[in-house]
C-alpha cells in the first residue's frame, strides 16, 4: 500500500511541476524522454549522457525526467553552427 501511494504522490508532484513552469511562462511546454527522442530523434541513452554531462537542464521529480522549454533553447542555442560566412566572434 505504501508503494501506490508513493507513486500517487510523485504522480501529483509532477503535474504541479508542470503547472509551476506553465505559471511562470503560459508558453513552457515540459516534454519528457520520448517526446525528446521522438522530435530530436535522440536516443534514450545520448540524453542520459547529456544530462550527465551537464549538456542539458532538467527537472526530475522521482523517476520522471522533464526537459522544459528554456533549457531546450539553451541547448539549441549554445550547439548551432553559424551559416557559412557567419560570424564566429562573440
Amino acid at each position: 500500500m505504501e508503494i501506490k501511494q508513493l507513486k500517487e504522490t510523485v504522480a501529483i508532484l509532477n503535474e504541479l511541476i508542470i503547472r509551476k513552469f506553465e505559471l511562470i511562462d503560459p508558453k513552457s511546454e515540459m516534454w519528457d524522454d520520448q517526446d525528446m527522442i521522438q522530435n530530436w530523434k535522440v536516443s534514450k541513452r545520448t540524453l542520459a549522457t547529456w544530462r550527465k554531462e551537464g549538456i542539458i537542464g532538467y527537472v526530475q521529480v522521482g523517476n520522471k525526467i522533464w526537459y522544459p522549454r528554456e533549457a531546450r533553447e539553451a541547448f539549441i542555442k549554445k550547439h548551432s553552427v553559424n551559416p557559412i560566412g557567419g560570424n564566429n566572434d562573440e
